[in-house]
């Protein structure tokens, strides 16, 4: 199961955090894609919106779901990469840390809603969901 990675970027401020993300992932057994490593190598390179917003949704119709960390407040980007997910039909895996509180419209969406102190606090619940679509 691929599944398309989205969560706030803030320069190389967060890149570690991003790439403790993405191997949390891997070790689930999920294969990881994330936008902004895997298309703007870590940079931005859209300068048109169109030309961003085409490229996302082309790509998240390759994956098989979305995960999206909703911690920090999302901004427009993530809550259009959960709608366009949501529009085509993906599972949708909202992660959010322990004890914080976050937009009530994931909930709605959300396949599973999986909380965490740390990125790696994901993976036994994203390996589970695997085992439970392929038994």
């Amino acid at each position: 199961m691929k599944i398309y990675i989205t969560a706030r970027f803030k320069g190389n401020e967060n890149k570690e955090e991003l790439e403790e993300l993405c191997e949390a992932v891997k070790a689930s057994g999920m294969e990881d894609f994330c936008f902004i490593r895997d298309v703007e190598n870590y940079q931005k390179i859209f300068e048109e919106p169109k030309f961003l917003w085409n490229r996302a949704k082309f790509e998240l119709k390759k994956c098989d779901a979305l995960l999206v960390d909703v911690t920090d407040a999302p901004s427009d980007g993530r809550i259009a990469e959960a709608g366009m997910a949501y529009a085509i039909g993906l599972p949708i895996f909202v992660i959010v840390k322990n004890n914080v509180e976050y937009k009530p419209l994931f909930s709605g969406i959300a396949t599973k809603i999986i909380t965490y102190d740390k990125y790696q606090d994901i993976t036994e619940p994203l390996a589970e969901y695997l085992k439970d679509i392929n038994p």
